[in-house]
């Protein structure tokens, strides 16, 4: 058996979808297919219900997934030791690109590390990769809102921040205001981050409560396009506040009165050992 066809299997199980699997784990449908089938035939029993809406685990599919998941999880165990053993201990984050772009740079300069374990960085643009991505073992922690998702990880949370508005300084609707209303754009629409990013989820949820509909004029997978749209002049975004960290003197911010909602950063590690190592490692007092 190869471990592959077990991390394919896993995420098919855990997103219900054959093309949502591929898509995160960077492999055609039927290159997917194949693992999948080949696990099957390794078993000897089919461990999805196919259906035209997506897939179900058999019976026989729901005593292997319990399964994978130790067996990977041990796997990564053992390669973590077998590097300990060399001196070879790396921890792997997932990250939003702006928080890898600011917050992470900030602490980890406060904080330096000449003799511990070596932290790789890797970013990913949805939640959802990044949660699949430790599922999957390809991260020890991500950094991400985890408010609204619902996992058996360790969670420590690291600071909260605001939304605000970003316009370009020559948008005559905002000349000389120290802030701005949400009555005065809930029926803008926005340049927007991808749907399944948290601070959109939010933004979402934030909007119903209040009665309003969050329209997106444009969706874009990294937050330096919407800044680039807006230092065009071709919309108006809300946005976290790290996303003011070198932000280009076309652009403006303001704070949204009546709107007084906020984006938190958690860190989520797989495994509990090494929670308290990672957070030492990116300057967490």
């Amino acid at each position: 058996m190869k471990t592959e066809w077990l991390e394919a299997f896993q995420m098919t199980a855990e997103t219900k979808s054959l093309t949502k699997a591929s898509e995160l784990l960077h492999l055609t449908q039927p290159a997917l297919s194949k693992q999948i089938k080949n696990l099957e035939h390794y078993l000897g029993t089919n461990v999805f219900h196919r259906s035209a809406t997506g897939v179900a685990l058999t019976p026989a599919g729901e005593i292997v997934y319990a399964q994978a998941l130790q067996i990977l999880s041990q796997l990564s165990d053992m390669q973590r030791q077998i590097d300990q053993l060399q001196g070879q201990v790396t921890f792997t984050l997932g990250s939003w690109p702006s928080v890898a772009m600011s917050y992470l740079p900030q602490h980890l300069a406060l904080h330096p590390s000449a003799n511990g374990p070596e932290l790789k960085i890797k970013t990913a643009h949805t939640y959802v990769e990044l949660m699949a991505g430790l599922e999957q073992h390809h991260y020890d922690g991500v950094l991400l809102d985890d408010r609204q998702i619902d996992h058996p990880y360790p969670s420590t949370h690291l600071y909260t921040e605001q939304f605000l508005l970003y316009f370009h300084r020559e948008d005559e609707r905002f000349a000389g205001c120290d802030d701005v209303r949400f009555d005065q754009i809930e029926a803008a629409s926005f340049l927007s981050l991808p749907t399944d990013c948290d601070s959109t989820n939010i933004l979402k949820a934030a909007f119903q409560e209040r009665g309003a509909t969050y329209a997106a004029a444009s969706e874009m997978e990294f937050g330096s396009s919407v800044l680039g749209f807006i230092r065009a002049k071709l919309g108006i975004a809300i946005l976290p506040e790290i996303f003011q960290d070198g932000l280009a003197p076309e652009i403006r911010t303001l704070p949204i009165t009546g709107f007084d909602v906020k984006r938190e950063l958690s860190l989520v590690t797989r495994n509990a050992t090494h929670h308290q190592t990672l957070l030492d490692l990116i300057g967490h007092d």
